[in-house]
């Protein structure tokens, strides 16, 4: 092999060697804060920002902001947690309770009540909404899924004066999210 064709060979290997560690270094996904407090404020953080972009569609609509209710946050954060603890993705709990059966268990009135679920990754490529890794980009990505299916959206601007939103994280850092709609 000549001279020049090594030169190209080497400069060729250091190129790919750097191109390909920039790019490990680029996917590798940021894991979530380590101390429980900091979880815990990450939990309140996306929960406002859902609470906010859902009044924002709202709006859209010319409806009434939602209020952020204190026992429809306890409710939904309950059920996030029961969905990762229990291992289900349903509105009917492991216990085979409705959304209703729950808020009447914990004295929780209400004439009317709905409910939307979702979970998402907190990677750097989730399908449709890229880089979740941040309060806002999670949000984001959870509330436009939600938008986009017809069920969920109609709770969204349905005529529901209080909501509550539940947040919570599996060990491998996948979000489950639980937003509860009520009218006393």
């Amino acid at each position: 092999m000549r001279t020049l064709d090594k030169i190209k060979v080497m400069y060729l290997y250091y190129f790919f060697t750097i191109l390909f560690a920039s790019f490990i270094v680029s996917c590798s996904s940021e894991p979530l804060p380590a101390d429980i407090d900091s979880t815990e404020s990450l939990n309140q953080e996306i929960a406002l920002k859902i609470l906010s972009k859902t009044n924002k569609i709202r709006n859209e609509q010319e409806l009434t902001d939602l209020v952020q209710d204190e026992e429809m946050d306890v409710l939904a954060t309950l059920h996030s947690k029961n969905m990762i603890d229990y291992d289900f993705f349903d509105h009917t709990d492991h216990q085979g309770k409705s959304p209703s059966d729950r808020a009447s268990d914990l004295n929780y009135g209400y004439s009317r009540l709905a409910e939307n679920i979702g979970y998402v990754p907190w990677v750097q490529n989730v399908s449709e909404c890229g880089d979740t890794r941040s309060a806002e980009t999670i949000a984001e990505c959870v509330v436009e899924g939600w938008k986009n299916s017809p069920g969920h959206y109609a709770n969204m601007i349905g005529d529901y004066v209080e909501l509550g939103v539940g947040v919570a994280f599996t060990k491998d850092s996948i979000a489950y999210f639980t937003q509860v709609f009520r009218t006393r």
